[in-house]
């Protein structure tokens, strides 16, 4: 088709128009267009589902929930959620969010796959909930009584849950359980004391998670020297000792597994023991 306007001059009396240019008509219908159809195919080939995967604050230290949203126009083709190569289910909450339960600390893995074949792949590592043991962190014996000191960094000591067993598979409750507060870390020790089975003592103590911990403690003398023992079943024994003067009526020593006592006591000994 073609366009004609009015020139300029006249010729025999009668207006001429000239052909004018076809870009604008070659870009408008032929190069905009193949642009348009292109970047829509460019999109629909390679556009990724965005993922996110927040873990949310645990109330028990025991489980926690991970939230994943997907963001995308494609439909969903798979969705794959593992814990260090386990799979996990998922509930489906509103639109494309799902909620996903967490027993465990580790690395959780979520895989969108869209329908056009695009994926992603996001990681979250989760380590809020409690699954370490409570720590002993010293031990003392004095006229009979054993003096222990324990702690937990996450869900705390449960107070309830420590007794012993003596060598005889007796029962003993401990005489008493102070907390101990402890503000450079922002948590809480608790003071224990038993009555010491001289013979061996088994202690046990678990955290509110349910984690649970155990010592043995036994005494044995060496010469004049009162030697308190500590095995926590997992390593070498661990020894702590002190003597005995006619001047003094106790003493407390508090050593490392590499370092012996040099102070004495008479009368009633005691042994402190750093339990690392």
């Amino acid at each position: 088709m073609e366009y004609r306007r009015k020139s300029s001059y006249r010729s025999g009396g009668r207006y001429y128009q000239r052909p004018s240019g076809d870009l604008p008509s070659l870009f408008l219908f032929y190069i905009l267009p193949f642009l348009i159809f292109n970047g829509i195919l460019f999109y629909c080939v390679t556009s990724t589902p965005k993922v996110t995967l927040e873990i949310r604050d645990t109330n028990d230290y025991v489980t926690a929930e991970a939230s994943m949203t997907i963001d995308s126009w494609f439909p969903t083709k798979s969705i794959s959620v593992n814990m260090d190569g386990e799979e996990l289910e998922l509930t489906k909450g509103k639109r494309r969010t799902y909620t996903i339960p967490v027993t465990r600390n580790g690395v959780l893995e979520a895989t969108i796959v869209n329908l056009n074949g695009m994926s992603s792949t996001v990681f979250r590592h989760v380590n809020i909930l409690d699954d370490n043991p409570p720590a002993f962190e010293n031990a003392s014996l004095e006229d009979g009584i054993l003096t222990l000191r324990v702690s937990d960094s996450q869900s705390l000591i449960n107070p309830d849950s420590i007794y012993a067993t003596d060598s005889a598979d007796q029962v003993l409750s401990p005489l008493s359980v102070e907390r101990i507060e402890n503000t450079a870390d922002n948590t809480a020790s608790y003071e224990v004391l038993f009555e010491m089975d001289l013979h061996g003592l088994h202690v046990y103590v678990q955290d509110k998670a349910g984690n649970e911990a155990r010592r043995t403690f036994s005494t044995h003398k060496e010469g004049n020297l009162d030697v308190l023992e500590v095995n926590d079943e997992e390593g070498p024994q661990r020894e702590a000792a002190v003597s005995a003067q006619a001047e003094e009526s106790e003493t407390e020593v508090g050593i490392s597994e590499s370092q012996a006592p040099d102070n004495t006591s008479a009368g009633n000994s005691s042994a402190d023991i750093v339990i690392p």
